[in-house]
């Protein structure tokens, strides 16, 4: 990949000392399944997070999770901050919900216009 399109390992965050420090200290945004907090740091360039939350059963629907939001993310790159810490919290819904509500379908599309939301 020439160019800003790639989303190499280099900005991302991978420890969890790093996503901790995001969540506690960052600003928070909500979607119905998603968080975005964001983290202005000093002079540590452009870091990106992605969380799936315990709930998300199998592993095939936890990658898809994440190579959607890494997708949009990456995308999108340039509307953040270029010294800003990023982490999206994806959450399961909530096991109170009726069964056609609870599919395990996800609508892939409205997550990442969810995403995309969250950001502007």
């Amino acid at each position: 990949m020439k160019g800003n399109h790639g989303f190499p390992k280099s900005i991302r965050i991978k420890k969890e000392s790093e996503f901790n420090q995001v969540i506690k200290k960052g600003t928070k945004k909500f979607g119905n399944n998603l968080v975005l907090y964001r983290l202005h740091a000093s002079d540590e360039g452009q870091k990106f997070g992605i969380k799936i939350s315990r709930g998300v059963k199998g592993a095939v629907r936890r990658n898809r999770i994440k190579r959607i939001l890494r997708e949009t993310l990456r995308k999108n790159k340039d509307k953040f901050d270029p010294n800003e810490k990023v982490v999206v919290v994806f959450r399961a819904p909530t096991k109170g919900l009726s069964r056609t509500a609870e599919s395990k379908d996800i609508d892939f599309h409205q997550l990442k216009e969810e995403l995309e939301n969250l950001i502007k």
